[in-house]
């Protein structure tokens, strides 16, 4: 291994059993910093208000269940909006490597990007109306939801055929604000490394910031002169440069 490194570690945020998964890969790699895809804002408005969205959702949920006659406890799509609630295993699990190991922690997402996400988007995910639709649908199964997306994530991650890349890139490469919280990341990423003299720097967070080339401007094309490894949490599978385990 080269004096220092930077590992990209990508994974699916509703992954039931990603805690494990990414403590197994966090012990192995023995980073000495860990960077998570979270904003300082969305850390304190979970912290503030989880406990009360969780409520809130649940009273509508056992009330829709009960008029549509179904069991919401079968419903994947439900457990995907708890997941979404909690603080994101991604952070809980390096949170616990850093205090065992020592080793630094960063939450290095935008919380301006992260405020305007959550007030545009939570209170239409526990509203009413988006889990009566929800409870209309056939239940999907987390884990097989989280399995066909990692199935997608090694596809695009190992492509045969680079265009396949571009074409699911296509929506989001055109997003400004898209645009613009992957320069941020590059940015935050690249000055820790900078500080970085010897050992790994390790980022976790969602698998589509590790798409490259031509996906329209990521994190890691941005960071590519760098050198990254690539993991993809779902079996620890690597694409990229390798330096050693």
């Amino acid at each position: 291994m080269q004096d220092k490194e930077l590992i990209l570690i990508g994974t699916v945020h509703r992954d039931p059993g990603g805690a494990e998964k990414l403590r197994k890969i966090l012990t192995k790699a023995r980073p000495m910093a860990v960077a998570v895809e979270v904003s300082p804002y969305g850390l304190f408005y979970r912290r503030k208000n989880g406990r009360r969205l969780h409520r809130q959702l649940m009273r509508r949920v056992k009330r829709l269940a009960n008029e549509l006659r179904v069991s919401w406890r079968r419903w994947g799509q439900i457990d995907a909006i708890q997941t979404q609630l909690r603080a994101p295993f991604e952070y809980r699990t390096a949170q616990n490597y850093c205090r065992d190991n020592e080793a630094m922690l960063f939450c290095v997402d935008s919380s301006h990007w992260s405020k305007r996400w959550i007030h545009d988007q939570w209170q239409h995910l526990i509203s009413s109306k988006n889990l009566k639709e929800l409870l209309k649908q056939l239940p999907e199964d987390l884990r097989d939801e989280v399995g066909r997306d990692y199935k997608m994530a090694t596809l695009l991650l190992d492509p045969g055929d680079r265009s396949l890349i571009s074409a699911f890139a296509k929506t989001w490469s055109a997003d400004l604000h898209w645009q613009q919280r992957e320069t941020d990341l590059a940015r935050v990423l690249e000055e820790l490394y900078d500080k970085v003299d010897t050992g790994r720097l390790a980022y976790v967070g969602g698998w589509q910031h590790l798409l490259g080339p031509n996906a329209g401007g990521t994190l890691y094309e941005r960071l590519e002169h760098l050198q990254p490894r690539r993991v993809l949490l779902n079996e620890g599978k690597a694409w990229g440069i390798e330096h050693g385990a």
